[in-house]
């Protein structure tokens, strides 16, 4: 049932750090179909929304806009460009802090 849903991670974080969202949206929009942008771009919308609220309210706010935001990226090339920065910058921190982890131990 949700084999497309792992098919479509699986092409995402394949990617290079940097290039993700801009190669899914280049993906997305080989083969478009408006229907479908329009209910991903509406759901990615409620969905950025609901992590809104869940900063604060109990729940995982940062990973469900993190995912409205993927949603919105695979229809707007703006929105993958922003996540691609995003996405190189965490990285980069991500590999320093385990760096500086790993000579403290």
């Amino acid at each position: 049932m949700f084999d497309w849903l792992r098919t479509y991670f699986r092409a995402l974080f394949a990617a290079r750090s940097g290039t993700r969202f801009r190669r899914q949206h280049r993906r997305r929009r080989a083969n478009p179909h408006p229907v479908r942008t329009i209910l991903a771009v509406t759901g990615g919308m409620l969905v950025f929304l609901v992590g809104l609220v869940m900063l604060v309210t109990p729940g995982p706010g940062l990973l469900v806009m993190a995912i409205g935001a993927a949603l919105v990226a695979g229809e707007s090339l703006l929105v993958a460009r922003l996540l691609d920065r995003f996405d190189f910058y965490a990285s980069a921190g991500w590999a320093r802090w385990r760096s500086r982890r790993s000579q403290r131990e």
